[in-house]
Parts: C-alpha cells; structure tokens; sequence
C-alpha cells in the first residue's frame, strides 16, 4: 500500500512531465518485461518487444527486482527528455548513493559486475550506460510512437479533469484502485504486504501515467520531488473501418499526427510522439490548421498545437455529416 500525504501547499504542486522521459520508460519497460501482471496493452508490447532484447542489457536488469521494484538512481532527475544526458547522470551517480540503495538488498555473494557497481568501477558503470542506452534503442524506441500516444491521450484525461473540477477531480479520478480522501492519496504497491507513507511536505508530487504497469508505483528519493506512476487510462481504440476513413479522409500520417494530439505538444514532441521529421510535423500541423482541427500559440519561440472542438468530435466518433463538411475543406496528404 502507498499513502501519500498531502499539505495545503502541495495540491498546487501537482505535475506531470510534458512528455515520457527515456529512462522511466527504459525502467518501467524492463520491469514489464518479468512482470506477472501486466495490462493488456503491456502484454501486446511485451509479444513484440521481447525477441529484441539482447545480452548486452543484463546488466540493466540486474537492477530490476522479482517484485518488479528498481533503485532511483536508474531514473535521475534531468531536464527534457532527451536520452544522452539522461544517461551520463545516471552513469555519474556517486557511490555511495548507488550503495546506499542496493546493498540492503542484495545477498553477499554478488557477481563482478554489481561489485564493480556498488565500488563505482568505471567499468561496471559503462557496462550500465551501454545497457540502458542499447535497451532503449533498440527495445523501446520502436514502440515509441504508440507509448507516447497513449501518454499523451492520458494527459488529455487528466486536463479536463482539472479544467472541470480542479485537483480534487484529477487525485479523485486517476485510477479505479487510488483513492482519494483529502489530505491522503491512497493506493496499491507493486508487492503484498509493502506499505510506503509518502509525506510531501510542500514538495509537491510529479504524476506520471504509463501503459506498461497494471499498479501504482512511488519514488521518494532525497532531494527530489516524489513521482507516482500509475496506469494510463484506457484508450478508447478506433475500430478498424474508422481507422481506414480517417487515414483515407486526412492521410494516415497527418491521421497519426492528430490524434496525437489528444493532449496538446509542441512540434518537437509531435515530432517524437508520430517519428517523422520537424519539417514533415510541421507541414502537417500547416494544413490541419487551415482545415480548422488545431490551433497554434506560438510563445518565446515555440509553437504549441492543440484540438479544436471539431477535430475532438470527429476523434471520438464524430457524425458522417460533420465527416463529410471536413472533407471538403482538407486538403490531401
């Protein structure tokens, strides 16, 4: 169980990352790879993420226990969400801090590997930069675009949840197993009988949605703002026939790029969420924009896409007449 306390203070501090960061990704995937209970979305990624995984990311798995929990050194604190800096300060992490959450749980007999680890090696350090570098790469990177999609459709959930009722609606509504009765936030662990009291003390909470665990997990490391992960919401998926007429309406990429659009992102992330080019993002969002199914708020230099009302009807099942009144105005692909 997590109980998660609360202060007046911090249900203004309430956050989510503007898009998944690389080593949250990299952990969690790990962990769904081993895990026995998984969502249905994670059982599907696992069937095709599996045979991708090679000898040279042991040593990232090491760090995964069979309980499915992981040290919060493997996701350090960095800004954006690029994987480079990402890894060279999980890669930098002290020793002692590395010791510090691994050693009460390992056996005395430990192979080379996690004794150069907890020795700060420079060696075993490389061996986990590779690992978690290669993992993401070569494991996570190909999902990419579908993880990221339902990430942002969550963090569509989640704002017009806060728009409508505040943060009272947004902790009430996260998942059918939170609950939330002011000041505590109450939820299931990744194993039975594991009890964690979070105490935010004015630090705030980082709220992070994920399709790849089935229950909650919480991070609350030394001089960091603590993080919950929880399940995504279930995405509502298109039926074939209305996958094919929208695809045949817009063109399956600029199809692609507004339904990711279901949470508002700059180019750059659309960019990342759909896998195309910047130049290719941004000629779509040109000719959704003119047929009137985004808005841009350009701001210090950056361009910021959302939905307009008509593009969310016709995501979520609009009528074959409002269909055919968009058909008329969008260009082709």
């Amino acid at each position: 169980m997590i109980r998660v306390h609360f202060t007046a203070t911090d249900l203004g501090r309430v956050t989510f990352p503007a898009e998944p960061h690389p080593l949250w990704e990299t952990a969690l995937a790990a962990r769904a790879l081993g895990a026995g209970s998984i969502s249905p979305v994670a059982r599907r990624w696992r069937r095709t993420a599996a045979p991708r995984v090679q000898g040279s990311m042991r040593p990232l798995f090491k760090l995964i226990s069979p309980g499915g929990l992981f040290p919060d050194f493997l996701v350090p604190d960095v800004p954006g969400p690029d994987l480079d800096p990402a890894v060279e300060a999980l890669t930098d992490t002290p020793a002692d801090v590395i010791r510090g959450e691994l050693e009460p749980w390992l056996p005395p007999d430990i192979d080379r590997y996690m004794r150069g680890l907890l020795d700060g090696r420079a060696g075993s350090r490389r061996a986990l930069g590779a690992a978690v570098r290669d993992f993401y790469q070569q494991v996570v990177a190909p999902s990419s675009g579908e993880l990221h999609r339902r990430y942002g459709a969550d963090l569509g959930v989640r704002s017009r949840a806060v728009l409508h009722g505040g943060t009272d609606a947004l902790l009430s509504s996260l998942h059918p197993d939170v609950e939330w009765s002011t000041p505590i936030l109450t939820t299931y662990g990744p194993e039975d009988g594991w009890t964690a009291d979070i105490h935010l003390e004015g630090r705030g909470l980082e709220l992070y949605p994920s399709p790849l665990v089935s229950s909650c997990l919480a991070m609350d490391a030394p001089g960091r703002r603590p993080v919950l992960v929880y399940p995504c919401a279930e995405l509502t998926e298109p039926t074939l026939d209305a996958t094919d007429a929208l695809a045949d309406l817009l063109g399956r990429t600029r199809a692609a790029v507004l339904r990711s659009l279901t949470h508002p992102a700059t180019t750059t992330q659309l960019s990342r969420r759909v896998g195309i080019s910047l130049a290719s993002t941004s000629e779509h969002t040109r000719v959704l924009r003119t047929a009137g199914l985004i808005t841009t708020h350009r701001t210090q230099g950056t361009a910021l896409h959302a939905l307009t009302p008509t593009a969310h009807n016709l995501l979520t099942g609009a009528s074959q007449g409002i269909q055919g009144q968009i058909a008329k105005s969008t260009p082709n692909s």
